[in-house]
């Protein structure tokens, strides 16, 4: 699976599970451009690939059409997009915020929208074009705490079979990840302050383990590639199996 010649524009490109996507596509030879909302995030990715030309960051907010219309601005292609940014904030719904409910569904939702919008001039201009969106395991599992994460991710999934259908004519495939437990900096730091909560992931998952951004990075990769030619509008669940089910009963 080679991307020798191919553009990649991962959003939250500079951290946990976005960055685990840039390094693997730039291991198999694309050119990639994070996208990210914070400048000291491009300092700290400017510091990881160095001189690596292929390796980029731009400054965008996936809420605002305009900066992401300036990034576009700036390419000369583009064949592979992956809107991944996203927020959550784990209170109870009738505790939640309006502040904080408007992020989630403006970062997690209309932010992924707009950029498959902004970004679909290229991915369109001939066949062969991909997008794989980073959904998450709570698409389609409740959980305590993220019912407004959880209403965002589970939108996406119904987004992707719908722009599936729209761009499929085009010669493009439109897919997701859905991660489940996964092991990132955000993740880490609740896990330490909650170790029954991660006690209690690990052992309702069938592989008996969390998940770490390359687990979900490699499935990313797959659906890029022309190996994943024939697969469209579906959420591929990365979660060691924990949206099977479990033995409780």
């Amino acid at each position: 699976m080679s991307f020798e010649g191919r553009t990649a524009l991962v959003t939250g490109g500079t951290r946990g599970i976005g960055l685990a996507i840039v390094r693997a596509l730039r291991r198999k030879g694309a050119r990639v451009v994070a996208i990210t909302k914070s400048k000291d995030q491009i300092a700290f990715f400017e510091k990881e690939f160095g001189e690596d030309p292929l390796a980029t960051a731009a400054l965008a907010d996936v809420r605002d059409r305009a900066a992401l219309v300036a990034v576009r601005q700036g390419l000369s292609q583009l064949d592979i997009l992956i809107p991944n940014a996203g927020v959550n904030t784990r209170v109870k719904a009738l505790e939640l915020e309006d502040e904080a409910l408007r992020e989630m569904l403006e970062t997690n939702l209309y932010g992924v929208f707009v950029t498959c919008q902004v970004f679909a001039p290229f991915i369109l201009a001939k066949p062969g074009g991909r997008v794989v969106i980073t959904s998450s395991l709570s698409a389609v599992h409740g959980m305590d705490l993220r019912a407004a994460y959880t209403s965002t991710k589970a939108g996406l999934s119904g987004l992707v079979r719908s722009l599936a259908i729209e761009w499929g004519p085009l010669g493009a495939t439109v897919n997701a990840v859905g991660p489940g437990v996964i092991e990132t900096p955000l993740t880490r730091a609740y896990m330490d302050q909650h170790p029954e909560r991660l006690k209690a992931a690990v052992d309702n998952t069938p592989l008996r383990r969390i998940g770490q951004p390359e687990d979900v990075a490699d499935v990313v990769v797959f659906l890029a590639s022309d190996a994943a030619r024939f697969i469209t509008g579906q959420t591929v669940f990365v979660d060691g199996g924990l949206s099977a089910g479990s033995a409780w009963w």
